[in-house]
């Protein structure tokens, strides 16, 4: 499953490495840029109601069509992209090929492991998403320098047509729950996700995915191009980095934290330990984007190594949660109700990112930049409050049982 999900988001932050170039390319505002990032996630959260269908049929079936969207999707943006709207376009369909491959892998394990296993394996599997996809910066860059632009999204197409085929013939099918009389009458419609909402312990966690979300892309997406600027700062102190090279090795420092939030939820509790993330990551939002022009070295090492561990940490113990807290007949549309705030989430943070970044002055401008983040910071703080107040009992009032 983790080779799985790595060769499919081999091309995930590709479009973010090479933004600096598509937006002197297409001659793009920030704003313009952001949606660029953010279509993606849009389009995942209007197929995200499709997660439920693993309900009824096996994820793979699922995870499936994910990957022919994103062949689709990584293919036509390499050979016909040529402007804002035709990137967009194909952009649009990698996140439906995004949303049908990534978390439905949460589902098809859910359906395969005993649920003592299933946090740690979740952790694992949300973390490979980490180291994959950051691979895709370096790969992103590194084809693009020698190649063009466009070659860098042939390699995607390949690993996703690889992906698919490891799924067919190495994945084993399901076993599928099948319910008769009482049980059956009683099975959940498909696509009600009311009695998800309902679900007070499930919906903490709903509501930190969608901070998780807001911060990650935000971050992934203009990871490139906040050090390129902050560079120009420090003309003889910054070293002549790869960016795209330094983007990778930073979003990999994370993966660690990923895997050791989910041992740390499984020992001191999912939602404790992901409200310690959400806070102490919201922090340093509050004051990586201000940072710039801190010596060079202390604004490295300091903040933003700081900031692109806490990121990652509570990835797989937010999946976890929201998985150990679902009805068993609800997981697949508990997941599915997950992913669509948490594409809310993704689609939000890159736009909210670059209309902060021009609304207070622009990308030339250092403040604004530490607005930007900030503005990211707030939501983390938010939903943190929101996943406290959310795991706590329900408050059952005076008189209420004796009522019934």
């Amino acid at each position: 499953m983790c080779a799985y999900l790595g060769l499919t988001v081999l091309g995930f932050h590709g479009s973010a490495a090479l933004l600096p170039q598509f937006i002197d390319l297409w001659h793009l505002s920030a704003t313009e840029a952001g949606w660029l990032l953010g279509v993606m996630s849009l389009f995942a959260l209007l197929v995200s109601p499709a997660i439920a269908l693993t309900d009824r049929v096996d994820a793979r079936w699922v995870m499936l069509a994910g990957t022919a969207f994103n062949i689709v999707g990584y293919a036509g943006f390499g050979l016909f992209a040529d402007g804002l709207a035709s990137a967009m376009c194909f952009r649009a369909l990698l996140g439906v090929g995004f949303v049908l491959s990534y978390m439905p892998g949460v589902k098809a394990m859910g359906d395969r492991l005993e649920h003592e296993h299933q946090a740690k394996a979740t952790a694992i599997y949300v973390s490979s998403f980490s180291i994959c996809s950051s691979l895709s910066v370096v790969t992103a860059g590194t084809v693009a320098a020698y190649a063009g632009w466009r070659w860098a999204f042939a390699v995607p197409v390949v690993t996703n047509a690889v992906a698919a085929a490891m799924l067919l013939f190495f994945l084993p099918p399901a076993r599928q729950q099948r319910l008769t009389g009482a049980a059956a009458a009683k099975r959940p419609g498909l696509f009600d996700f009311r009695s998800v909402a309902t679900n007070r312990p499930a919906m903490g966690f709903v509501v930190a995915g969608f901070s998780h979300s807001v911060e990650l892309l935000a971050m992934r997406g203009w990871t490139v191009a906040f050090l390129a600027f902050v560079a120009t700062l420090h003309p003889g102190s910054a070293p002549g980095w790869n960016l795209s090279l330094v983007a990778t090795l930073l979003i990999l420092v994370g993966v660690p934290t990923g895997m050791f939030g989910g041992t740390l939820g499984e020992r001191f509790g999912l939602a404790r330990v992901a409200m310690v993330v959400l806070v102490s990551s919201a922090l340093v939002s509050l004051t990586v984007g201000f940072a710039g022009r801190w010596p060079y070295w202390l604004f490295f090492l300091g903040p933003v190594m700081l900031h692109n561990i806490l990121v990652t940490a509570d990835a797989g113990v937010l999946s976890a949660g929201v998985m150990s807290r679902a009805d068993p007949l609800r997981r697949g549309s508990t997941v599915a109700f997950y992913t669509m705030v948490g594409s809310v989430g993704s689609f939000v943070g890159p736009v909210l990112f670059g209309t902060v970044l021009d609304a207070t002055g622009g990308r030339q401008a250092a403040n604004a930049w530490g607005f930007a983040f900030a503005s990211i910071g707030v939501v983390g703080l938010m939903a943190a409050l929101g996943l406290h107040w959310l795991s706590r009992p329900a408050v059952t009032p005076p008189g209420a049982g004796a009522a019934r």
